[in-house]
């Protein structure tokens, strides 16, 4: 019995002719800053002083949201639970990120 043996080759790298949207829709810490201090460090809902450490994307990043101070808003997990578990909570931010861009 004949055993073959191959010579390893490396994979040709070619780059990317567009980069990965991965960090595109990201908040910066520079952003998650500004959305804190315009929001007053508390959940634009509720109140509560107790908000997550990233603020929640009023368009999705799955929609393609960005990563921008007007599409990000103070919020507490109750509240985050709620906007991605009822269409009506969701709509709520969807109008409120209106009103935050015709205030601008």
């Amino acid at each position: 019995m004949t055993t073959f043996t191959l010579n390893e080759c490396p994979k040709p790298s070619y780059k990317r002719r567009q980069p990965k949207r991965g960090n595109a829709a990201r908040f910066s810490e520079k952003t998650i800053k500004s959305i804190g201090e315009r929001d007053g460090w508390l959940c634009v809902r509720c109140g509560s002083p107790y908000i997550e450490s990233v603020p929640h994307h009023i368009i999705y990043r799955s929609q393609l949201g960005k990563g921008t101070v007007d599409n990000g808003v103070c919020i507490c997990r109750p509240c985050h639970d709620l906007a991605h578990s009822k269409q009506e909570v969701r709509k709520w931010f969807e109008a409120y990120g209106q009103k935050l861009l015709e205030e601008v």
